[in-house]
């Protein structure tokens, strides 16, 4: 039974919702009315940078007024409760529609995704050639596409690398290049029916758990979530919808069917495949789907690498070179790889070979972890998807490559387990669009040492004081003060 307030709490926070609500929608409105301050006309140093970091810290400071209201909602009749999730679906999908009026802020990865998507769409291999040599072939089809893609083939960014992005994410690319070649809005299409799933799962999931549905706001009014996969239309809005299917058919006992959705996942961005483990759990006790599922997995990995292997991995791939030197908006990393360097001294002869050593020791973290946690069986949705989030928290923090974007992969477990340090994050992750300034100004030097310790000194306090309470007690949060 609900507390003796409850019935009051819903009329008494109207007001505050629908203050959130309009204060996130007037904000995407005020980048609506200076969109033309990010037309490609404007060098980088004019773009207000500095601005938009600010305006979306300000909705991600909004925005974290929410785990309080949902908290008190949850205890509020059902019809009541109906309306709200009304409001939380209606204005999140506003919000997004909003975005598609505005070019991509400080974004250009779209670029890519939209050279990718019409060399699959045409049948050719993606892994095969760069951008920057396909335009220089003499008459060929991939030749043809870059005279056709005009200035697009100008903006895609280290256009002397082969793609990275994994033949999942491709067929998707090429479904948007199919509905409209050359299309930012297609793609932006596609990602939002992507995005509007995920909430449906996330929907599915929450019932499944014994969750209001309401908690789903946690991802859908979230700011970095909107602006990253319909504003800058990341590709990561394909990616989450296979993550929480997977783990829906897993907390339905469906586990080959979920292995074979986490699989498409693999396919889409690699990482989803350190979920492997505690997925196949339940079938340890079943030598025969075991076998099935795990063989399933193989051969979907086997799959999805055949053409970037057949295409050579040299340093015009894009694997490789993400592998041995991406890193962007992390504190930690360059000190870890700092201290890998100056142990290793005169032994390090290959000006990488610190960095990649510190790599391989956060993945074998992760890796550790999901098998630990893979340990016990889990029991029920809240229990998988509080482990599962967990090792995607630690494989986030501990990435040295952190953008924005990345957050998305943990926010739908944060309606699971509202960790306000991990929330913290909608407020601090914006610091990121600040970099431009510093890149504009030939300063990011500036950015890297000092002002990335903004986005997450922050955080790291907020976690260990949460993980000292966890300690106290024992309890994981959950947000629901009846819980």
């Amino acid at each position: 039974m609900p507390a003796p307030d409850a019935y009051r709490a819903l009329p008494r926070d109207s007001a505050a919702w629908l203050g959130v609500a309009t204060s996130l929608l007037a904000i995407a409105a005020l980048l609506i009315a200076f969109r033309h301050r990010f037309d490609y006309a404007f060098e980088l140093i004019e773009i207000p940078s500095v601005q938009v970091a600010a305006g979306l810290a300000i909705a991600g400071a909004v925005y974290l007024t929410l785990p309080r209201l949902i908290a008190r909602a949850t205890a509020a009749p059902a019809a009541d409760a109906r309306r709200l999730l009304a409001l939380v679906v209606g204005v999140g999908l506003v919000l997004r529609l909003m975005m598609f009026a505005v070019n991509p802020v400080l974004e250009d990865d779209y670029h890519r995704y939209l050279w990718d998507g019409a060399v699959t769409a045409h049948g050719l291999d993606p892994y095969a050639v760069s951008p920057e040599d396909a335009a220089l072939e003499d008459e060929t089809v991939r030749s043809r596409l870059a005279a056709d893609a005009g200035v697009i083939m100008d903006r895609i960014n280290h256009p002397g690398l082969r793609t990275i992005y994994p033949p999942v994410a491709q067929a998707a690319f090429a479904v948007a290049h199919l509905i409209q070649p050359w299309s930012i809005t297609a793609w932006r299409g596609v990602c939002l029916v992507a995005d509007a799933t995920t909430l449906a799962l996330l929907l599915a999931l929450l019932q499944a758990s014994g969750r209001s549905p309401l908690w789903s706001a946690l991802y859908w009014w979230n700011p970095v979530v909107v602006k990253e996969l319909i504003n800058s239309a990341h590709m990561e809005a394909i990616l989450m919808p296979l993550v929480l299917g997977a783990l829906l058919l897993a907390v339905r006992r469906r586990p080959v069917s979920a292995i074979g959705v986490l699989g498409l996942a693999v396919g889409t961005k690699l990482w989803p495949i350190i979920l492997a483990p505690l997925i196949l759990r339940p079938l340890l006790a079943d030598a025969r789907r075991l076998a099935i599922a795990a063989g399933l997995l193989a051969a979907l990995c086997v799959a999805w690498a055949v053409l970037p292997l057949r295409s050579g991995l040299d340093d015009t791939s894009g694997f490789v070179a993400y592998a041995q030197r991406w890193q962007t908006n992390s504190a930690l990393f360059p000190v870890l790889e700092g201290l890998a360097s100056r142990a290793l001294g005169p032994l390090a002869l290959d000006e990488h070979l610190p960095g990649l050593l510190v790599r391989a020791a956060m993945a074998a973290i992760v890796l550790a972890l999901a098998l630990r946690l893979s340990i016990v069986p889990w029991d029920g949705a809240l229990d998988l998807v509080t482990r599962a989030g967990l090792v995607v928290v630690v494989m986030l923090l501990l990435s040295p490559a952190q953008f924005p974007w990345y957050f998305v992969w943990v926010l739908p477990f944060l309606a699971f387990r509202p960790s306000m340090a991990l929330l913290t994050l909608s407020v601090t992750m914006p610091i990121y669009y600040a970099s431009f300034y510093f890149h504009a100004r030939d300063t990011y030097d500036v950015f890297r040492t000092w002002v990335v310790w903004g986005v997450w000194l922050p955080v790291w306090a907020l976690l260990l004081r949460e993980f000292h309470a966890w300690q106290r007690t024992g309890a994981l949060p959950t947000g629901d003060p009846h819980a």
